[in-house]
């Protein structure tokens, strides 16, 4: 049958046929924008319900995939409360192409995002809310720095793992100039005391995050050495020759290296 109604769309969205499927989101594609109030949230579920396909075993359905996700990043302030609703008891295929169409909405999205950070309950929801904001590409995402950097202090070790993580994504956006002193001195102290995290994935965003605050030209020279020796240290470089034994925390520690310039490529 036609797609000729919003019901129909959002049953040609449960289809498995690609066709089928995209019928329904070239209807919505031309309508959303007039949609409001159920209607728009009917909408937005059914776009969103894409989200849980495995595109590893239904690799022909990624490029609609991709367009839900245009779609919705278009209706900006509209959905975004919607969107991070969804989250909550979603799949982590589902979680991660929700943040990346938070991230694509950028600023609009930035003050419920920060909410979600600063309130949500639930770790795995705001681990995916900082996963968000390190997909905005915008300067404006350093309006979430405060949110950020105090969840690594969050007991859940995903969150300041989230949380490390957005740090650097922040800093390649963000021009050192866009910072104060004082901002930037609170940024490398917050990633430097999460180098002494219990959880590797923890220490090894930091590190990598600083890396990046270096290559960005965030750090004093201070700074710059505070990192190199311990740099040097998870790597047993150092003169005690006790190097982290987690590889992953090594490995980007080679990488903050090269940032430094004490490494080549």
């Amino acid at each position: 049958m036609p797609v000729d109604s919003l019901a129909a769309a959002l049953r040609s969205l449960q289809g498995d046929n690609p066709h089928t499927v995209e019928e329904g989101i070239d209807f919505l594609r031309a309508r959303i924008g007039g949609l409001e109030g159920a209607d728009l949230r009917s909408a937005v579920d059914g776009l969103s319900s894409l989200f849980y396909v495995d595109t590893g075993d239904r690799p022909d359905l990624q490029p609609l995939l991709d367009r839900a996700v245009d779609i919705l990043a278009a209706q900006g302030t509209r959905v975004v409360s919607q969107l991070i609703d969804l989250m909550k008891g979603s799949d982590i295929k589902c979680h991660l192409y929700l943040a990346r169409t938070l991230g694509a909405i950028g600023p609009p999205a930035l003050a419920a995002l920060r909410r979600a950070i600063a309130t949500e309950e639930d770790p795995y929801s705001r681990s995916f809310a900082l996963f968000a904001v390190g997909k905005v590409r915008d300067p404006d995402v350093r309006e979430t720095l405060p949110e950020v950097m105090g969840s690594l202090f969050h007991p859940d070790k995903e969150v300041r793992d989230s949380a490390a993580r957005a740090l650097g994504k922040i800093a390649e956006v963000v021009p050192a100039g866009l910072l104060t002193t004082e901002r930037r001195a609170e940024l490398f102290d917050a990633l430097f005391r999460a180098l002494s995290d219990l959880q590797p994935p923890v220490r090894a965003k930091a590190v990598r995050s600083l890396g990046k605050l270096a290559r960005a030209g965030y750090l004093t020279p201070d700074q710059g050495q505070r990192l190199r020796a311990a740099v040097l240290k998870l790597l047993g470089e150092d003169e005690a020759h006790e190097w982290d034994r987690a590889y992953i925390v090594r490995r980007e520690a080679e990488e903050a290296l090269r940032h430094l310039g004490l490494r080549k490529s």
